[in-house]
């Protein structure tokens, strides 16, 4: 063990994957061999497995990333109703997610500069984050194209299968094990978006609208554990960086093959797609920050918290009521949440 400096040394844990922070290298007793735990650097036992509790994710760091991923979800809800308001007033679903994609990529580009965060990137990443693109535009496009043929509310909730799909993907890409609370949690939380979403239909639905519903979930699916490999070998927002940038380039290319912008523009509806493009932006550095701490499984559970959020806030500030039912699916979400956030990460090779 490294028993010198304070201030310039490796963490190592299994939930830590050796990141490093300012503070002395060290595990918890019971993965040392044997149990036993000696002084380091002059550090006694007893302070040892302070620094220990105050740094790993078990005992705190995990927080950070839950705070995290219900802010990306927030923001994400904010950005959805704003695009929404915006093509109701007449902007066609195509050119909103040109635009709004576009200028999420510029801003977050202007952030990387302003900040001065590193900007080099290894090939490999760079290539495996441009095709995470391909995920970022069928989540989009998949989602869009479903609301054509299906309820909206039918839409979403196939969309938000997504999770189940994680979970199976995980286990062999990064040994995160189904366990029973895990399937319980997403259960749950899927049961809710059931009740949140009021899910209607009135005759047969089209098979077409039901494939690009699954369509979407598939690339959520993707999305979440194609980054949280990506982001092991590279800053997870180098990663978002170019993750946008190839779906917006495959939005534009969509676009331009449908024939072009097209629908009824107006100050209030670009204002409303700015403010949409600031919330990607957002949403996306706060959502690569929180899963690069707690893993894509998780992160696939507390992403159910977004239509709670989108239900809230069309309630707060569209004036629509809230039901009791919607009420109880939006408990049974958190209660899915909670499960899912309270099992520890499993370690990965």
């Amino acid at each position: 063990m490294h028993s010198g400096k304070i201030n310039d040394i490796w963490i190592s844990d299994p939930d830590f994957s050796c990141r490093k922070y300012p503070i002395i290298m060290i595990k918890h007793p019971d993965h040392m061999q044997n149990n036993q735990i000696g002084p380091m650097g002059g550090i006694s036992r007893k302070r040892q497995f302070i620094i220990y509790m105050l740094s790993t994710p078990k005992y705190g760091f995990v927080l950070l990333g839950i705070g995290l991923l219900l802010i990306s979800g927030l923001v994400f809800a904010i950005g959805f109703l704003f695009a929404n308001m915006a093509t109701k007033g007449g902007i066609d679903v195509n050119t909103s997610n040109t635009v709004r994609y576009l200028l999420a990529t510029v801003l977050l580009w202007v952030w990387h500069k302003a900040t001065g965060n590193p900007q080099r990137i290894m090939p490999r990443e760079r290539y495996a984050a441009l095709c995470l693109g391909i995920a970022v535009f069928l989540m989009g496009a998949g989602y869009l194209g479903a609301t054509q043929y299906i309820p909206v509310s039918l839409a979403v909730l196939i969309f938000y299968t997504g999770p189940f799909f994680i979970i199976v993907i995980s286990k062999f890409t990064e040994n995160e094990p189904i366990t029973i609370q895990r399937l319980i949690a997403i259960c749950l939380a899927f049961i809710g978006l059931i009740l949140i979403m009021g899910v209607k239909s009135t005759g047969p639905l089209p098979i077409r609208g039901i494939l690009l519903a699954f369509t979407s979930a598939i690339g959520l699916a993707v999305f979440v554990t194609g980054s949280s490999l990506t982001i092991r070998k590279a800053s997870p927002q180098m990663v978002n960086l170019y993750s946008l940038f190839g779906g917006t380039m495959l939005f534009g290319l969509f676009l331009f093959i449908m024939g072009g912008p097209s629908g009824t523009v107006t100050m209030s509806g670009v204002l409303k797609l700015v403010g949409s493009g600031l919330c990607i932006a957002v949403g996306h550095i706060t959502f690569f920050s929180g899963l690069k701490i707690i893993g894509p499984v998780r992160t696939s559970v507390l992403l159910n918290a977004e239509p709670v959020f989108t239900i809230a806030l069309a309630a707060l500030l569209l004036g629509e009521r809230l039901s009791y039912t919607q009420g109880i699916g939006a408990a049974l979400v958190i209660t899915g949440i909670s499960l899912i956030t309270n099992q520890p990460r499993a370690a990965t090779g």
